[in-house]
C-alpha cells in the first residue's frame, strides 16, 4: 500500500476513534486500536504535514478520552453519594455525639 494511503486510512481511524469517544461507544475502541496499531507499523516515510496532522488527531483524542475518564469518575463519584444517602444518614444527638439514622430503623421518620 502507497505511504499516503497508509497515512489516509491512519487519519481516518483516529476520525473514527474521535466519533467513537465522543458518542461513548468505548467497546468499538478496542478494535480501533488495533487497525491503528497495524496502519502505524506500515507508517515508514510519512511526509511532515501528514505527521502534524496526525499527532493532532492523536492529541485531541487523548483530551476527549481523558475527559470521557473524568465524567465516568464524577457520575461513580455521585452514585457513591446516592446510594449512601439512600442507606441513611449521620447527625447528632442532644448531646453532641455522633447518632447514625439508618433507613428501616425506628429513628428513620419520613415526613411529607
Amino acid at each position: 500500500m502507497p505511504e499516503t494511503n497508509v497515512a489516509e486510512e491512519l487519519i481516518s481511524l483516529l476520525r473514527l476513534e474521535r466519533e467513537a469517544i465522543r458518542s461513548a461507544e468505548f467497546s468499538d475502541l478496542i478494535a480501533l486500536s488495533d487497525r491503528k496499531e497495524r496502519a502505524m507499523a506500515a507508517l515508514t516515510k510519512p511526509d511532515r504535514g501528514r505527521v502534524e496532522q496526525i499527532q493532532a488527531l492523536a492529541r485531541e483524542n487523548q483530551v476527549l478520552l481523558a475527559s470521557a475518564l473524568e465524567g465516568v469518575r464524577a457520575a461513580q463519584a455521585r452514585l457513591k453519594v446516592i446510594v449512601a444517602a439512600a442507606k441513611g444518614f449521620d447527625s447528632y444527638d442532644r448531646e453532641g455525639r455522633p447518632q447514625p439514622i439508618r433507613r428501616g430503623s425506628a429513628d428513620f421518620e419520613r415526613r411529607a
